[in-house]
């Protein structure tokens, strides 16, 4: 009796250590999936053949379903599939990127580089050594480099043939161009505005604004002073020496003088006096505003210049910035928008010396 009873007592503890082993275990299995188990919510696709698979420590890791094959080991990151290419970024858990391909997952470019854009038409932007910005191609080799660029931008991305990189010279904004096909910069300029008609862009540069096609080649052969687009038409609105045109694509002249709008003017011819009305209300002296009947101000983008308010006739260019009238025969024009030189004119126009 006492050696089962004995025997009973082994059995139930054997069984209990047991049942506490399981238990504890499956606890471990709880805490370790908790921690470094799969994510799949955040799973995302490369290719037909090629995911993401995410992990809840925040790390990540390429599966061929082809294969049946993990083809990277755990990363901090991958990129999505890219429009115009076959490889897309990674960063690895030490923080540098590299490149691998959408279609297969494996490994073409080793982690390797401090910060790394998408390729996009054979070339992908990278950033190495202290911060210097260059392009690569798939076999890893540098075919641009030394580009001057702002740390914080981040769409490197060539299009057509070309790449557009923004930095900073003199306070200014510069946007340089380069090309996949010369594997170099095609031109610099302080804006790019692309038109509605048939990939033509302004630059606007240093020397000018400039018509540029698709291929950022300039269509004139000199730039002009101002250049928008002709919204609902063809061409573009093109000034030089104070004159607007409309002018077409390949240069001809649509319309040979354009304004914006004109406007009116006014002077001071006299004050009326202090007085009290019949109701026995005090005034003030008050201005005696006179229109000008012969003379309107033209204006042409932010300058302005006479015209014969009935003929038509253009007395002054629209060279200067605000003009007003100071009296019936003098008017007051300002030489430069921004500060306040000014020059006083007579009503033909003509520079008085005072």
């Amino acid at each position: 009796m006492k050696k089962n009873l004995k025997k009973a007592l082994n059995a139930s503890w054997k069984v209990s250590l047991t049942i506490v082993g399981i238990f504890a275990l499956l606890l471990i299995v709880k805490m370790v999936d908790c921690r470094f188990g799969r994510a799949k919510w955040y799973d995302k696709t490369l290719s037909s053949d090629v995911v993401v698979r995410a992990y809840k420590n925040d790390t990540w890791r390429v599966y061929n379903k082809r294969t049946g094959k993990y083809t990277t080991p755990k990363v901090c990151w991958v990129a999505g599939t890219p429009d115009r290419d076959s490889l897309t970024v990674f960063c690895d858990r030490k923080g540098y990127r590299g490149f691998l391909n959408v279609n297969t997952g494996e490994i073409v470019i080793s982690a390797q580089y401090g910060k790394a854009w998408m390729f996009s038409e054979g070339l992908a932007a990278v950033e190495y050594g202290q911060k210097k910005l260059g392009f690569i191609n798939h076999d890893n080799e540098m075919v641009m480099s030394d580009i001057p660029h702002e740390p914080g931008y981040f769409d490197y991305l060539f299009i057509d043939g070309f790449c557009v990189v923004e930095t900073w010279q003199d306070g200014e904004s510069i946007y340089s161009v380069y090309s996949s096909r010369i594997l170099g910069k095609v031109g610099d300029y302080y804006s790019i505005t692309h038109l509605d008609k048939d990939g033509y862009m302004i630059g606007w540069d240093k020397d000018g604004y400039w018509l540029l096609d698709k291929d950022y080649d300039r269509v004139f052969a000199e730039p002009y002073d101002d250049m928008e687009q002709a919204y609902a038409m063809d061409g573009v609105f093109a000034t030089r020496n104070w004159v607007k045109q409309h002018i077409d694509f390949d240069g001809t002249v649509l319309e040979p003088f354009l304004i914006d709008y004109t406007s009116t003017l006014s002077y001071v011819s006299g004050i009326n006096p202090e007085h009290y009305d019949e109701d026995g209300c005090y005034h003030d002296q008050t201005d005696i505003i006179e229109f000008e009947p012969d003379l309107v101000v033209y204006h042409v983008n932010e300058y302005q210049g006479l015209m014969n308010a009935h003929t038509g006739k253009i007395i002054t260019p629209a060279k200067y910035g605000m003009i007003r009238m100071i009296s019936k025969e003098l008017l007051r024009a300002e030489v430069n928008i921004h500060n306040d030189e000014c020059v006083i004119l007579d009503r033909n126009g003509r520079e008085v010396k005072l």
